[in-house]
Formats: C-alpha cells, structure tokens, sequence
C-alpha cells in the first residue's frame, strides 16, 4: 500500500466491511456499512469520505458504495492478512476459530509486512510439506509431531496417557 493511503486501523475496518460486503451484495450502502461494523449510519459517512478522497472507493451520498480498483487490492491484502492469521491460529497452534477469528481482526492491522510475509510463507510451507509436524494436542496441552498417536515423550508428560495409568 502506498504511503498516500495509509489507512488507520478504522478506515481498513471500513474498507474490509464494504469488501465483504461487495463480494455478497456487488455494491454497499451506508446502512450494510454500519450494520457489518456494529455502528451508526452517521459514523460511517465521515469514512466514507475519506476513503472516496484517498481514490479507494467510489461514493456519492444516498448511492451505492463500491471499491476502486485500488480500492479493492488493497481490501484484498487486508483480507488476506485476514485469512492468514486466522488459518495459523487454527491449523498451526490449535485456537478455536471463534477466538482465532477475534484475534486475527486485531492483528491483521497491526502487524508488518515482514512478519506477514514470513507468516504467509510458514503457512504455505505448513500446509504442504509432506514431511512431519507438530500440532498442538488438545487433551495434553502442548505441542506433538504424532497427532495421531501419543509419543513416548506425550505419554510421560504430566496429563499423558502412561501417567494417568500410573495414578490409577
């Protein structure tokens, strides 16, 4: 993203909430706008007209809102930071997808291109390698290369399955 259109934190939430919006509707009005983000249809006019000034959306008052082309490639990397989070919240450290969900729309605006790129990458390689991996095991509380199994190592860890037979 250029520097002329560094967005705040608010206005990338405005631009994700018409994004999704267009992908459901082909185009948003103030009130979907308001509606997505959970606040007033006035608080979304002052954003609107700033995006519509920064050349990301297209906005005249009382008619249909949608992305410029600029617009729409820079909702797409929000998006996909978005996604990305989100996917390694759930695939890689094993968070339920409601708070993997909250998280990542916190931190889809907060983190740099270069932690982003590398998480982007370690996420592909992740989910293609065909080589082993760790995933975190739920019912012991950490991480294990076998999640299909208990390991030796899993079974002697407090919580594993040879120290529960121990204790009974």
């Amino acid at each position: 993203m250029s520097s002329e259109h560094s967005l705040s934190e608010s206005l990338e939430m405005y631009l994700k909430a018409i994004y999704v919006i267009e992908q459901r509707k082909k185009a948003a009005r103030v009130t979907d706008i308001a509606h997505e983000l959970g606040v007033i249809n006035a608080s979304v006019t002052g954003a609107l007209r700033t995006l519509s000034k920064k050349g990301l959306i297209n906005y005249a008052p009382y008619d249909l809102i949608t992305l410029t082309e600029e617009g729409a490639t820079v909702a797409e990397h929000i998006v996909e930071k978005y996604r990305a989070l989100k996917e390694f919240f759930i695939k890689v450290l094993g968070v339920d997808q409601e708070t993997a969900e909250a998280e990542a729309c916190q931190m889809e605006h907060r983190v740099s291109e270069v932690v982003f790129d590398r998480l982007l990458q370690f996420v592909r390689y992740y989910e293609t390698c065909p080589f082993e991996k760790v995933h975190w095991n739920e019912r012991l509380g950490y991480f294990c290369s076998h999640a299909e199994r208990d390991c030796d190592y899993c079974e002697h860890q407090p919580g594993g399955t040879a120290a529960t037979a121990q204790k009974a």
